[in-house]
């Protein structure tokens, strides 16, 4: 019985080895295949819009003359209003664009370095703002700069205050619109009517002194008209300005100036008016709009030999 177990155990041993030898061990796997190339590249998808993004229909209909209009007094007809001054307990300085930014839009940096407000002794009137608003635009969308000028829950309207009125129950959509462009595309650059110096401290209240006193920086200008060319602006007065103002321009008193000393002595205003009327005198927007044609008026201006100060 030994012997038999013995010799089935070897017979076992002897079929497992011959399945090894048959089947062999697993060998190492084969290196990949190389890749196959690259697919051809989609098609590119549609531009985006630059900075400041789609224009608004509603801007590509604004006027920025009457723009301009309003940034001096919004609630005129001129300026498409109603006519109507507000009926408030402050003087309209508070509620004017032109008050707080200057004519020249540079706020207190420049033209209205020296202007008194509330905190320089002139309570008629606001501070002057220290936003530029010649570079605003570069950093707004359409509809920021909309929201800017709006201003909704802003301080009241009738409010004597530093801060910026709520326009949004008193302009129309339209004549925020118009302020809007007028912003963006109608500035004329100071340097290309004048050249302005602005010396000395930043405007202060000395209190030391008996009585309290304002500190102002000194305003210089000069070059007034230099890029212009004198004999096209000769040409200009005659035939757009010369009825009213008489053919030296002394036939009205601007606050003590005939209108070639106004545009010597506040050129930074006189271009603003030209360009945008001034609301009851008859100098409706857009009298004169090109920039060349303003230089060329303040060319011939500027001669104080041709168009004399008032006596």
């Amino acid at each position: 019985m030994k012997m038999k177990l013995m010799r089935l155990a070897g017979l076992l041993y002897l079929a497992c080895f011959a399945v090894v030898m048959t089947t062999g061990c697993s060998g190492a796997d084969g290196i990949n295949g190389t890749d196959g190339t690259d697919g051809t590249d989609g098609a590119d998808g549609t531009n985006g819009t630059d900075f400041p993004g789609p224009v608004p229909a509603e801007y590509t209909a604004a006027d920025g003359i009457l723009g301009g209009a309003a940034y001096s007094k919004w609630w005129t007809t001129d300026a498409g209003g109603s006519g109507t001054q507000p009926t408030t307990t402050a003087e309209a300085d508070f509620y004017r664009c032109k008050a707080c930014h200057a004519w020249d839009g540079k706020g207190n940096a420049a033209s209205y370095a020296n202007r008194t407000g509330q905190s320089t002794l002139t309570a008629s009137r606001p501070d002057v703002a220290w936003v530029n608003l010649r570079s605003t635009p570069a950093n707004q969308t359409y509809q920021g700069l909309f929201d800017l000028v709006v201003h909704a829950g802003a301080r009241d309207i009738d409010a004597r205050d530093n801060t910026h009125p709520d326009y949004s129950l008193e302009l129309t959509t339209d004549q925020v619109w118009n302020i809007v462009k007028f912003t963006r595309e109608e500035w004329v650059a100071p340097s290309l009517l004048y050249d302005i110096e602005v010396t000395g401290p930043a405007m202060y209240v000395d209190r030391s002194a008996t009585p309290d006193t304002v500190v102002a920086p000194t305003i210089t200008y000069s070059n007034v008209g230099a890029l212009g060319d004198e004999a096209n602006g000769q040409t200009l007065y005659t035939s757009l300005c010369a009825t009213c103002h008489g053919a030296d321009g002394t036939a009205h008193d601007l606050g003590g100036r005939s209108l070639g000393q106004f545009v010597r002595e506040k050129p930074n205003e006189a271009w603003f008016k030209a360009k945008f009327g001034e609301a009851g005198t008859g100098m409706t927007p857009g009298l004169v709009t090109a920039t060349s044609d303003l230089q060329d008026l303040y060319a011939a201006l500027a001669n104080a030999a041709n168009f004399p100060d008032l006596p």
